[in-house]
């Protein structure tokens, strides 16, 4: 089920007749601390790079889990929702990321003040459904809907004789009749007259000649069949009115139980969410890169207290006459939970706090766990990672490697050998680096990159280009983004996999190897490199900028391969093709024929 809040803002329309949107986006209402950095300090990632890293799925994808799934471990659906906020940007505030290790580091403080406490994220969704997409609540609850008349559902004394009269109401209709035979014995004694059956007996049809009881006296004289039935049409509209009102009755009493119990969970819910937000100021009131995000934290706070004390009469249920006393009040706190905009908007920003924080406690308990470590910053054009591996294996047998660029890479080596998971968990570590402050490895020292540029599963789009000229576009597009900031303190980090593998061998080795030897001149990017071309890996065995890797892919005596994934340096020679059609079991014929080629 999707749960997304819909926009809201200071000009909230309190129309209870308008169509409310089912999908709640928090988005623009609760946002990270990154996204408060300074606009130069945060890096819009491309949206081809989330769909290349698994950071983001299509759609049209059967696939359950992105990588953010093992960073975060999300618990609840507002942490699945606020994982999703983190796709959007890195940042290279070394301040920000050494503050944000403080934070996560001292998540287990803030576990232990929440002991005593639990959030309950389905009761709370429920609630927020019966209060806020109910489009007919005025009515259901028996509320004044005309707008000049609204004023009057934040009355409390108003509610309460308005709920006295929906509790009194079946009995007033059950007991008019028997007021209607006492009423006589009361004005003949006042008057003083002699009682006697004639007067009672005119008496009564006096008062009650609107009534279907004087009707009846009235045609006991002349009774006739016509008369007869409409008597007893009369009496079937008075018992199916009592039926009617005790119905009302006992709808309201079960929407008096259903208000009651959901006020009341939103009571503890705002109980847990004052202590969250003060426990979360007390482990980062030190970091001042959170300083903005504190400041609107401590907005938010102000508004639940202004909750609390609203809600501060609401207890669980009971059937006693002082609960019933209580009932306008609870009828006006839940009108203002409805109708009240500033509470409204409190709120929807607490659904993504507690999201944000279920993601630091995920990320924390990785790091108790030796899944994380954290990385170390600085502005020495770093970049290394030691005895790291790729997140999607976390919870399978991984292989760690080592990347140092100091020199850029060039990994070569036959298909399935991993150069591919080497690409993506170097990138991906990296931009959780200059997310979180940590990633899947042992230890890392970086100094941030603004931007990521990504060359993975280029589409071939028939519409327009043709695979290499799709491939030739997407480089000169980095190509541009780099020389724009040449001159600047930016930092630039590529992957490639398999350049311009869109067209033949030959061609494809020259504009691989021309496109690198003009990336190498630049001191600000580092980039790594798949490739199954040699020539190209030949072209660079004596660079200074770029370091040539395989990966060890050990021969067994059958031929068949073991794929260690284990990376060192040097230039891999082992040609794999036939042993991946081997092992999809291609017909003999085929696999004889390729090997006769020579």
């Amino acid at each position: 089920m999707v749960f997304s809040f819909t926009n809201s803002n200071d000009n909230h329309n309190d129309n209870d007749n308008d169509i409310v949107d089912l999908s709640f986006n928090i988005d623009t209402n609760f946002k990270l601390p990154i996204q408060y950095l300074d606009n130069s300090h945060q890096h819009i990632l491309d949206e081809n790079l989330l769909y290349d890293l698994e950071l983001k799925t299509p759609s049209n994808y059967n696939i359950d889990k992105t990588m953010y799934h093992y960073l975060f471990k999300p618990t609840n659906e507002f942490a699945n929702y606020t994982m999703n906020m983190w796709e959007k940007q890195i940042t290279n505030d070394i301040h920000y990321l050494n503050d944000t290790k403080n934070v996560i580091s001292n998540m287990d403080k803030y576990d232990n003040s929440q002991c005593e406490y639990s959030l309950d994220c389905n009761k709370f969704k429920s609630v927020w459904n019966d209060i806020k997409l109910d489009t007919h609540f005025l009515e259901k609850y028996n509320y004044m809907d005309w707008e000049m008349l609204k004023s009057f559902n934040e009355s409390s004394s108003f509610l309460q004789i308005l709920s006295f009269i929906h509790v009194i109401s079946p009995i007033i209709s059950f007991a008019l009749p028997v007021l209607f035979l006492i009423f006589p014995f009361i004005i003949l004694k006042i008057q003083g007259i002699p009682i006697d059956i004639n007067t009672y007996v005119i008496t009564l049809k006096s008062i009650a000649q609107n009534h279907f009881i004087g009707k009846a006296i009235s045609s006991f004289q002349s009774i006739s069949w016509d008369k007869l039935v409409y008597i007893m049409f009369l009496l079937g509209m008075y018992v199916f009115q009592i039926y009617q009102n005790i119905i009302l009755c006992k709808r309201f009493y079960s929407n008096s139980i259903s208000m009651n119990n959901n006020i009341y969970e939103l009571k503890q819910y705002v109980d847990y969410t004052i202590h969250s937000f003060e426990s979360f100021q007390n482990i980062s009131q030190s970091c001042k890169s959170y300083t903005m995000f504190n400041h609107i934290n401590n907005e938010h706070l102000q508004t639940l207290y202004e909750i609390k004390h609203e809600l501060c009469g609401i207890y669980p249920f009971e059937r006693n006459l002082q609960k019933f006393n209580t009932m306008g009040y609870m009828l006006r706190c839940y009108y203002q939970l409805h109708s009240n905009s500033k509470f409204e908007n409190c709120l929807r920003y607490t659904v993504g706090f507690h999201g944000y924080i279920d993601n630091l406690q995920g990320i924390s308990s990785n790091i108790q766990d030796g899944v994380l470590s954290y990385a170390n910053f600085d502005n020495k054009n770093s970049c290394s990672l030691e005895k790291q591996y790729y997140p999607g294996l976390t919870n399978e047998n991984h292989v760690k490697n080592n990347c140092d660029f100091k020199k850029n890479m060039i990994i070569s080596s036959p298909n399935k050998s991993g150069k591919t998971t080497i690409l993506k968990s170097t990138a991906l570590n990296i931009i959780f680096s200059q997310q979180v402050g940590c990633g899947f490895y042992k230890s890392a020292t970086i100094t941030p990159f603004t931007h990521i540029h990504s060359y993975i599963n280029i589409p071939d789009t028939s519409g327009r280009d043709s695979l290499f000229q799709a491939e030739s576009r997407r480089c000169k597009d980095i190509i541009d983004i780099i020389q724009q900031n040449v001159n600047t303190e930016r930092r630039h980090f590529c992957m490639f996999d398999e350049l311009y593998s869109g067209t033949n061998p030959t061609e494809a080795s020259k504009a691989g190897y021309a496109f690198l030897e003009y990336l190498q001149q630049f001191k600000n990017v580092n980039f790594i490199l798949t490739t199954h071309y040699l020539s190209i890996c030949k072209k660079f065995k004596n660079s200074k900028t770029i370091q040539n890797y395989k990966m060890i892919v050990d021969i067994n005596t059958d031929g068949t391969f073991n794929y260690t994934y284990k990376i060192k340096k040097g230039i891999s020679n082992i040609k794999g093709g036939i042993r991946v059609l081997k092992d999809m079991n291609y017909p003999h014929h085929i696999i004889k024929t390729f090997e006769d080629i020579h």
